[in-house]
């Protein structure tokens, strides 16, 4: 019924001011009243109207019109809103801790205008749901907080989400909020505790760093036994090869010696093969730039001096 007042005054105004013929005086007052009358509502905006102090009825984003004077509005955004909130308490083995967290909240618009719903709940069962929302998680956080110790306070930020959000929820829905979430968006504790366990991460990686590279020599040292070990065995095959090769080599050439003479023993086929040896080796010695000579012990007995003198040419190989 009042949303009809204002139409009906504006029409009277007009008849009177036709009927007495006061066009222009009238139409002031019409115009005066016209701008008192309209009220322009923004979108995510919406306006409560009391008639005389009581409740009438919701405007919705438009054009609206108002009785001047015996009605006024107010309002209330239905946007998202972000409230961080920040909680200090000590931990159960005396640690005090502090957890930031943001809340994001809204009005829930049902679209129901009566005193029943959402929006009349909104602005008139409250009158600043942040501090109820702070009261709220101040309360529930400082349960939990004293439940945990320090480091446990850090792996348990999901379960303190859940928790507040739904603690927080059953209280938004009966004052017309909806929670839309709660992040957790920082956990710290106080500052000498927080380097502490630095320090200590910082020992534990360390250490682990100088594990590692103590398995990485271990590993290289062993790789590289097992290279000397595999190396010297092809060096001690190759040299028994030699070796083989050459008692074969010598064997064929006493046999071959004999074959051209029977009057010739292995033992002195053997004596002239090891001379021929010994001559070519000093022939090799005398052919490189670097030869030293080195004369050994003249009372080396069972030697002569060309047994010696191969014998210092071993010693500098």
């Amino acid at each position: 019924m009042a949303k009809l007042i204002s139409p009906i005054i504006l029409l009277l105004i007009i008849i009177v001011s036709i009927i007495t013929g006061e066009f222009y005086f009238w139409m002031i007052i019409f115009l005066v009243f016209l701008f008192l009358s309209v009220k322009i509502v923004t979108p995510n905006t919406v306006k409560t109207v009391e008639f005389l102090g009581r409740f009438n009825r919701i405007l919705r984003p438009w054009l609206n019109l108002l009785i001047p004077i015996l009605e006024i509005t107010k309002s209330q955004v239905l946007f998202r809103k972000n409230f961080p909130v920040e909680v200090e308490w000590v931990t159960s083995d005396n640690v005090t801790a502090y957890i930031g967290l943001n809340v994001i909240y809204y009005v829930n618009d049902d679209g129901d205008d009566t005193q029943n719903w959402s929006i009349y709940r909104s602005i008139y069962s409250i009158d600043d749901p942040k501090t109820m929302m702070k009261s709220t998680i101040d309360e529930q956080l400082r349960a939990m907080i004293v439940s945990f110790d320090h480091k446990e306070i850090f792996w348990k930020r999901e379960e303190i989400g859940e928790t507040i959000e739904e603690r927080l929820r059953q209280r938004l829905d009966g004052f017309g909020y909806k929670l839309d979430s709660i992040q957790v968006r920082d956990v710290k504790l106080e500052n000498s505790v927080m380097m502490a366990m630095n320090k200590v991460v910082e020992t534990q990686k360390l250490k682990e760093a100088a594990m590692n590279e103590w398995e990485s020599k271990k590993i290289m040292q062993v790789k590289q036994a097992e290279a000397e070990k595999e190396s010297k065995i092809l060096l001690w095959e190759g040299m028994a090869g030699q070796r083989m090769k050459i008692a074969e080599w010598f064997k064929e050439s006493v046999d071959l010696i004999k074959a051209s003479d029977n009057k010739l023993d292995g033992e002195k086929i053997l004596r002239f093969l090891l001379d021929s040896s010994r001559i070519e080796t000093l022939g090799n010695i005398w052919s490189s730039d670097k030869t030293k000579l080195i004369y050994l012990n003249e009372s080396l007995e069972g030697y002569s001096k060309t047994d010696k003198l191969v014998a210092g040419s071993d010693l500098m190989k």
